[in-house]
């Protein structure tokens, strides 16, 4: 057998292990010791056997499979060249690693005698990843051998498996690859089998389900919903706690805001600062389901409370960094809420917590922001004007906080992401771009809100967009800074501009035109308004001016206009 026929075999035979184990999409970073790794890759997308997506900037390929996996709930294929290539895609394997999400990393090699011996572009990639994959394994250089070709059907099956079962993550093969590289391009057979994987559901025993019945009947108790981005999720859950009147305090990453039921409680954020209302609301038992709450207050009050807390972990990982939680229940939420039958409940329970909710919501719309347009404003309009089933990609730092805060109600199952594993501002429109590129119903309308620094950062990713002519509307809150500082103690230091403000004057309006966007300045909230009800077609970037000295004291002045809402209303309540 030839060298060419031998890496032919060896490739396909990897190839077809990742797609009998569910990976139908790739992204590759293009490069030279990849090559027969991207040619077969691209002959599988010409026989309509997989998606393949080429990215030139490592970094921003490595989040926009990201994007992919949060997507589409399936792990997805990385592929690199040697060298620094690999090391670029290390931040979103990071977050890969923290989010929880099955990345597939195929990085190429030299082969071993130009290891270590200062031929060009060969780093030591052997556990290149570190402790931020699940596992890693350094793949044979190409033989004849049945047994390794065997051996390579069988191993990168079980990799994948172990990248998808929860804890999920990201699992790392590096290939060493002699010359020649140049496969041999021929329709392909799978010689080995898929090897069936199954996996058992986590369950609670009946005995543990009466206990908990017991134990949550005639309480005060409280659901709290953290980060999920499956949509399906949560049916048991809001068919247990209509049953048994509990509230579920949803976060904004749970998928639950675009919910129509008394249930689902938002405004917490906002009212939660008010010593009487957190009195009145104070709960006797909570069960806590999802992933690390976006709001801090949440987490605070939580700590306050010193009551029995079930927190349910599939993952078993107790990933909780309030130390609240009293019981861990190794469980899946949907399995959990489906087997516990309802409770009875305080006859004005929810009765309170949905009052309190609703006089939140009439507080923040009953302030008028074409007078006093501000960044909350911002989240507002999103909630106001997004289309039903939209999906909306949320930066870290400051828009996240926004939305968690002021994106209090939506229309009809509005998905909501964001890279909140390690909470970086690297790699966003990457990875909007990434769930862009795989929404099956191109009637599904996508957004981005980031600020003008995570753009910056990203910049390169916009290419992608350009590409494969995808659809999304960025909007971009350009305040010219890191403008998350101003909240922090350091905004009072004698070089807080130059160390944390960092004024980029960033003229977006040419950022838009290299990339072939569509560009609009805003700043009004009814302009906002406006542009967020139309239709989106293509590249979209909306920026949204605002000033980053005034940003903190209008935070303060739009809580403190709900606070006193919420106030007169409980006022006008215990008077009548």
């Amino acid at each position: 057998m030839s060298s060419n026929q031998a890496i032919t075999q060896q490739v396909n035979t990897i190839l077809e292990a990742l797609r009998y184990q569910g990976i139908t999409t790739a992204v590759l970073a293009p490069g030279s010791r990849s090559t027969p790794v991207a040619l077969l890759l691209a002959q599988l997308e010409h026989q309509g056997r997989l998606d393949l997506y080429v990215d030139v900037d490592e970094r921003s390929a490595g989040f926009f499979a990201l994007g992919i996996v949060k997507q589409t709930k399936r792990p997805v294929l990385l592929v690199c060249t040697s060298g620094t290539a690999a090391a670029n895609f290390y931040p979103a394997v990071c977050e890969a690693k923290s989010a929880h999400l099955p990345l597939v990393i195929l990085t190429t090699d030299r082969p071993p005698e130009l290891t270590n011996i200062g031929a060009p572009q060969a780093l030591d990639q052997i556990h290149f990843y570190g402790q931020q994959v699940k596992h890693f394994c350094e793949l044979p250089l190409a033989s004849a051998s049945s047994a390794e070709l065997e051996y390579l059907n069988f191993n990168v099956q079980r990799m994948v498996v172990a990248a998808k079962t929860r804890p999920c993550g990201p699992v790392h093969f590096n290939l060493p690859l002699r010359k020649p590289l140049l496969p041999q391009l021929s329709p392909a057979k799978a010689i080995y089998p898929k090897i069936e994987f199954e996996t058992a559901a986590l369950k609670l025993a009946a005995f543990d389900l009466k206990q908990l019945q017991q134990t949550f009947a005639n309480k005060r108790g409280l659901i709290i919903a953290g980060p999920e981005m499956q949509l399906p999720q949560h049916a048991a859950l809001l068919k247990w706690a209509r049953a048994s009147a509990w509230p579920i305090l949803a976060d904004s990453l749970s998928q639950l805001r675009g919910n129509a039921s008394e249930n689902v409680i938002t405004g917490y954020e906002l009212f939660m600062g008010i010593p009487e209302v957190r009195e009145k609301l104070k709960p006797e038992v909570i069960i806590r389901s999802g992933g690390t709450l976006v709001s801090a207050q949440l987490a605070a009050w939580l700590k306050e409370l010193q009551i029995p807390l079930y927190y349910l972990d599939p993952d078993q990982e107790v990933n909780d960094h309030t130390k609240t939680a009293t019981h861990v229940l190794p469980v899946e939420e949907a399995n959990f809420f489906a087997a516990l039958s309802p409770v009875t409940t305080p006859a004005d329970w929810l009765h309170k917590w949905a009052g309190v909710q609703n006089k939140t919501l009439k507080s923040l719309t009953a302030y008028d922001f074409t007078q006093k347009f501000c960044e909350p404003a911002i989240a507002v309009a999103l909630a106001q004007q997004l289309p039903a089933r939209a999906n909306l990609f949320v930066s870290n730092s400051m828009p996240i906080r926004d939305i968690e805060r002021f994106f209090l109600t939506a229309r009809e199952k509005i998905k909501i992401a964001c890279n909140r594993g390690a909470n970086g501002i690297d790699g966003i429109i990457s990875s909007a771009l990434g769930m862009s590129a795989q929404v099956q119903d191109k009637q599904t309308a996508n957004f981005l809100l980031i600020g003008d620094l995570a753009f910056f950062h990203d910049m390169n990713g916009l290419m992608m967009a350009v590409r494969y002519q995808l659809q999304l509307r960025i909007i971009v809150v350009n305040n010219n800074g890191g403008g998350i500082f101003s909240f922090l103690p350091q905004a009072q230091v004698a070089d807080f501009e130059e160390l944390f403000g960092t004024a980029q004057n960033l003229e977006i309006a040419k950022v838009a035109a290299l990339y072939h966007a569509t560009y609009q300045k805003i700043e009004s909230f009814t302009a906002l308004q406006q542009v967020l009800a139309t239709p989106v077609h293509s590249l979209e970037i909306i920026e949204v001016v605002t000033k980053r000295s005034e940003n903190v004291a209008q935070h303060q002045q739009l809580q403190q206009a709900v606070k006193d809402g919420i106030l007169r209303m409980l006022i006008n309540e215990n008077q009548a």
